[in-house]
C-alpha cells in the first residue's frame, strides 16, 4: 500500500545537506584521530589527554570523557526542555532545525558519541581487567563501547524523526518512538559513565574526586530521567496521570540506591543537590531569559532522606535488602510527599482518589527499581575490585547468579507495571452542552467555558477535568469547577482566536482520556478545518489524542504504527541488554582481578609464616 508522505515539519534538502555535512565532518575527524593514535602518531587530543590524566591521576583514555560527557548531557537536557516549551507555546516547527532548541540537542548527542570514541582512540595500558578486543593489539574499556553505542542510537533518532514525520505527520508528544530513542540513548549513556568511574577505580583506587564525579553522575541520572516526565511537568500530559508517580518512584529509587549502596552517608544528598541546582537552573533559563513556559519538577528531597535513613539503619552489606526497603519507603512515603508537592506547585494536582493506586504501583515500581539499583551497584563495586562474600569459591557462581535473578526480577516488575499503565482508552459516550461567557471581544476574543455533561456523573472522581489552550503563543490551563450537578465552569477564560487550540480535557478512571474542542484555527497544511463552538452547542468528547495531536495523520495503516513502536521496543531492549552485558563483563573482570590479588596476598602471608 502506497502511503503519501507528509510535508509539514519535515527537513528541506538544505537542512539534510547541512546535517549530513556536519556529521560526516565529525566522523572524518574521529577517523583521523583513531588512525593517528593507533599508528603511534601524536595528536593534540592525545597530548591534552596525557596532561589532564597526569593532573587527575587517571589513565589517558579516561581523562577527557568525564568533562565532555557532562557538558554534552547538559546541552541535551537544556535543549529538550527548551524545545518542548517551544512546541507547547507555538506548535509544530518547520523541520529538524526549525527551532533553535534543536541545536543544543543535536550537538549534545554528537558530544556523547565523541566522549565514547575518545577512550577508544586513546586506549593504552593500563586498562581494566576485562576489555573488548577490536584487533590483535587494540583493546578498549567496556564503558567506551557502551557510551558509543548509546550515543549512536540517540543520533540515529534524528533522521528517523524526520522519516516518522513524513509517514505519520507530526506527533506533538514527548513519548513518540523517535523522541524516546534520542532521549533514551542519552539517559542510558550515564550508566556507561558510572561504569567508567568504576573501571578507573579498579586501576588507581578510590579517590575523592572520582567519588564526587560519581555523585554528580547520579545527579545527572535524576535530571535525565525527569525528561520522561516533562509532559506532566509542563501540564500537557498525553498519557495517564498514574505514570507520573510511577516515573518519580522509579527514578528516585534507582538513582539513590545505586549511589548510597556503594558510598557513605550523605552521598544521596550531594546527588540531590546537583539535581535541584541544575534542574532548577534549566527551568529558570527556559522561563525567564528565553521567555517560554515554566517547567515544573518533583523535589525528590523526601526520597533522598528515605534512602539515607534506610542505608543508615541497614548498612550497605546487603545491597538488595537496602534496595527493597528503599523502594518500599519511596513508593509509600515518597509518593505521598510528591502528592503533597503536586498540590503546591505541579500544573496538575494529583486527585485524592488516585493516591491508593499511586502508592500501590509506587511500591511495585520502587521495589523493582531498588533491585535493579542494587544489581548495578553490586556490579559497579565488582568492577572497581571490591571483595565481597561472593569471593568464596564454592558459592561465588551461585551468589552471582542469584543477584542476576534478583536484578532481572526487578526490571521485569518495573516493565510490567509501566506497560500495564501506559495504554489509553477513550469512552465515546460523553457529551456536553457548551455555554460561552465572553470576556474579551473583537480581534482577540476570550470566554469562560461552561459545560453541562451527559451523563451528569462523567467527571465524578476524574483524574483531571480542565480547560486548556496551547500553541497560540503560550499555555493556558484552568480546572473545570463544579457549579451544579453535571455542570462545570472553567476557572478563567480561554482564548479563541489566532493559532490557539482550546479544548476541554477529561481523564476518567485509570486510563480513559477524552477531550472536546472549543476552538481551533483552520490548518490548510494538514487539511484541517476551523473549529468554533457556539453558545448552546452540544459537543461530543472524542479520543483526546485526536485533539492534542491534531497534526498526526489518521489515514496510515495501524500496522505501520505498531511496527514503529515495535522497532522502538527492540532498540530499547538492545540498549538494556548492552548495559547488562557490558556492566556484567566488566564485573567479571573485577572479580577475577580481586581473586588474583587475594591469592597473591595469601601466598605472601604463607611465605611470611
Amino acid at each position: 500500500m502506497a502511503v503519501p508522505l507528509a510535508t509539514t515539519g519535515t527537513a528541506t534538502f538544505g537542512q539534510i545537506a547541512v546535517v549530513t555535512g556536519v556529521v560526516g565532518a565529525l566522523y572524518l575527524a574521529l577517523a583521523v584521530l583513531l588512525w593517528r593514535e593507533r599508528t603511534g602518531h601524536g595528536t593534540l587530543v592525545g597530548r591534552l589527554a596525557d596532561t589532564i590524566g597526569r593532573l587527575d591521576g587517571v589513565p589517558r583514555w579516561a581523562a577527557l570523557t568525564p568533562y565532555l560527557h557532562a557538558v554534552s548531557l547538559l546541552a541535551c537536557a537544556f535543549g529538550v526542555w527548551w524545545d518542548i516549551a517551544i512546541h507547547i507555546d507555538r506548535g509544530r516547527d518547520t523541520g529538524p532545525f526549525g527551532t533553535p532548541a534543536h541545536y543544543p540537542i543535536f550537538f549534545g548527542i554528537l558530544g556523547v558519541i565523541v566522549s565514547g570514541v575518545l577512550p577508544i582512540a586513546l586506549a593504552r595500558k593500563p586498562l581494566p581487567a576485562r576489555t573488548i578486543k577490536l584487533t590483535k593489539g587494540w583493546r578498549i574499556p567496556c564503558s567506551a563501547a557502551l557510551v558509543t553505542v548509546c550515543g549512536t542510537f540517540a543520533l540515529v533518532g534524528f533522521p528517523l524523526d524526520d522519516v516518522w514525520h513524513r509517514l505519520f505527520g507530526e506527533d506533538v508528544t514527548l513519548w513518540g518512538p523517535t523522541h524516546l530513542l534520542m532521549i533514551g540513548g542519552v539517559v542510558f549513556s550515564i550508566f556507561a559513565r558510572l561504569l567508567a568511574i568504576a573501571e578507573v577505580e579498579q586501576l588507581v583506587g578510590p579517590d575523592k574526586r572520582r567519588i564526587f564525579q560519581e555523585m554528580v553522575s547520579v545527579g545527572a541520572l535524576l535530571i535525565a530521567w525527569d525528561l520522561f516526565s516533562t509532559e506532566f511537568n509542563y501540564g500537557v500530559p498525553q498519557f495517564p496521570l498514574i505514570l507520573q508517580p510511577i516515573l518519580i518512584a522509579f527514578g528516585a529509587t534507582l538513582g539513590f540506591t545505586i549511589l548510597r549502596a556503594r558510598r557513605g552517608p550523605g552521598s544521596a544528598f550531594v546527588a540531590l543537590g546537583v539535581y535541584l541546582v541544575i534542574r532548577g537552573g534549566i527551568a529558570y533559563a527556559v522561563a525567564e531569559p528565553l521567555g517560554q513556559i515554566v517547567g515544573h519538577f518533583p523535589l525528590l528531597i523526601v526520597e533522598a532522606v528515605l534512602v539515607e535513613v534506610a542505608a543508615f539503619a541497614l548498612g550497605n552489606k546487603n545491597r538488595f535488602r537496602l534496595g527493597v526497603v528503599a523502594g518500599v519507603l519511596v513508593g509509600t512515603v515518597g509518593v505521598v510527599a510528591e502528592y503533597a508537592w503536586s498540590h503546591v506547585w505541579m500544573p496538575i494536582a494529583w486527585p485524592p482518589s488516585m493516591l491508593p493506586a499511586a502508592i500501590g504501583y509506587g511500591v511495585a515500581v520502587g521495589i523493582g527499581a531498588g533491585l535493579v539499583g542494587a544489581w548495578l551497584a553490586t556490579r559497579y563495586a565488582e568492577v572497581a575490585g571490591e571483595e565481597r562474600a561472593t569471593g568464596i569459591k564454592h558459592i561465588r557462581a551461585i551468589a552471582v547468579r542469584r543477584t542476576h535473578q534478583l536484578g532481572a526480577a526487578g526490571l521485569a516488575a518495573v516493565a510490567a507495571t509501566v506497560f500495564f499503565c501506559v495504554p489509553r482508552s477513550a469512552d465515546p459516550g460523553v457529551s456536553g452542552v457548551v455555554s460561552l461567557e465572553r470576556v474579551a471581544t473583537g480581534a482577540e476574543p476570550t470566554a469562560y467555558v461552561t459545560i453541562s455533561l451527559t451523563p451528569a456523573d462523567a467527571a465524578d472522581g476524574a483524574r483531571w477535568f480542565e480547560a486548556l489552550a496551547w500553541q497560540g503563543g503560550g499555555l493556558v490551563y484552568h480546572p473545570m469547577e463544579k457549579v451544579a450537578d453535571g455542570t462545570y465552569r472553567s476557572r478563567d477564560a480561554l482564548p479563541m482566536y489566532g493559532k490557539w487550540k482550546s479544548m476541554v480535557r477529561l481523564h476518567q478512571g485509570q486510563r480513559d482520556m477524552v477531550a472536546a474542542w472549543v476552538y481551533a484555527p483552520e490548518d490548510a497544511a494538514i487539511a484541517k478545518p476551523a473549529v468554533q463552538v457556539s453558545n448552546g452547542q452540544t459537543v461530543s468528547f472524542v479520543d483526546e489524542q485526536q485533539v492534542l495531536r491534531r497534526e498526526e495523520r489518521t489515514d496510515v495503516p495501524r500496522w505501520m504504527w505498531n511496527a514503529g513502536y515495535a522497532l522502538l521496543a527492540v532498540v530499547g531492549l538492545l540498549e538494556v541488554a548492552g548495559i547488562a552485558w557490558l556492566v556484567g563483563r566488566g564485573a567479571r573482570g573485577g572479580r577475577m582481578r580481586a581473586a588474583h590479588l587475594a591469592a597473591g596476598r595469601d601466598d605472601r602471608e604463607r611465605e611470611i609464616a
